[in-house]
């Protein structure tokens, strides 16, 4: 019976050794292949710009531009209450708009060079000694590995704060303009004549910019056999200088 039993427990001691030199190499295998998932899992924490606005009296009453330091970013919009504003064209009720953007080298640069310059918004963006008249409630932010911050203001006497809400406004008036730019080609091709016109004096004003973020739609309105002649060189132009267009630097 000893032999026996001694001969039993060499057999499980024996199976025991193999069953763990097996689990050994499978927890090395699986950290192996961890490692190797790991490494292959882009970088997500490029850090972020994000522009808050919003009027209740405009349309939209309310919009969101986020952007990463590749340029690449999303715009949400949601409209107001109250009508459309009084601009050429045709305009139904509006609606959310939520599309991707990517920006210029130039406009990317400049954004993410004021954040850094202004301590990534951990600033006082508000004017608190003059009284300004409500120009909308704005937030700028940065999130990244760097820093994180936040400001709120109606109007900053910061220079640079005043630039960069150019820009970004300027931005957001292209995207709006694209979109009643699509609804005008379906629906009234007459007004997009008026549309461009009122467009192409916004780019020389500084209140557009970024233009090749609506490039589908001008091309559209370009190959359209129905569009008026004048329209499709206005459309044409402006993309022609869509390369040189950079966002509004207002006067310093």
């Amino acid at each position: 019976m000893n032999g026996r039993r001694m001969r039993f427990l060499g057999a499980i001691g024996w199976w025991a050794r193999i069953f763990g030199l097996l689990g050994i190499s499978a927890l090395r295998c699986a950290q192996g292949q961890i490692a190797v998932n790991v490494n292959d899992v882009p970088s997500v924490n490029q850090a972020k710009v994000e522009f808050r606005y919003e009027n209740a009296q405009l349309q939209p009453a309310k919009y969101t531009l986020v952007v990463d330091e590749a340029g690449a970013g999303r715009f949400h919009s949601e409209p107001g209450q109250t009508p459309p504003p009084d601009t050429p064209g045709y305009h139904p009720m509006p609606n959310s708009l939520d599309r991707t953007v990517q920006l210029s080298k130039g406009t990317t640069a400049q954004i993410f060079a004021t954040a850094r310059g202004e301590k990534y918004f951990t600033i006082g963006c508000e004017d608190t000694r003059n009284k300004v008249a409500f120009q909308g409630t704005k937030q700028l932010s940065y999130r990244g590995s760097d820093g994180n911050g936040s400001c709120i203001y109606n109007w900053s006497k910061i220079v640079s704060i005043q630039k960069l809400t150019g820009v970004l406004e300027s931005i957001a008036f292209t995207l709006e303009v694209g979109r009643r730019l699509e609804v005008e080609h379906q629906h009234d091709r007459l007004a997009l004549d008026s549309e461009l016109g009122a467009l192409a004096e916004a780019v020389k004003g500084g209140q557009a910019s970024e233009i090749e973020n609506i490039r589908p739609i001008l091309q559209a309105i370009i190959e359209d056999q129905a569009t008026m002649d004048r329209a499709k060189s206005r459309a044409q132009k402006l993309l022609d200088g869509a390369e040189s267009n950079r966002a509004y630097l207002p006067p310093s």
